[in-house]
């Protein structure tokens, strides 16, 4: 139970990293948290829609 709550906290904290990376270099935040999400799962599935 601890490490999902640590994820969730991670999970949160790595958004808002990301929603100022996206905003400074002009990206929609999906295509942040969506390229995230297959850097830390490894499944390129996630990156489905976006475009990097």
């Amino acid at each position: 139970m601890a490490m999902s709550s640590s994820r969730g906290r991670s999970d949160a904290e790595a958004a808002d990293v990301l929603a100022l990376l996206c905003e400074q270099i002009g990206e929609p935040l999906e295509h942040g948290l969506a390229a995230r999400r297959c850097a830390v799962s490894g499944d390129r599935r996630a990156l489905i829609g976006t475009v990097l």
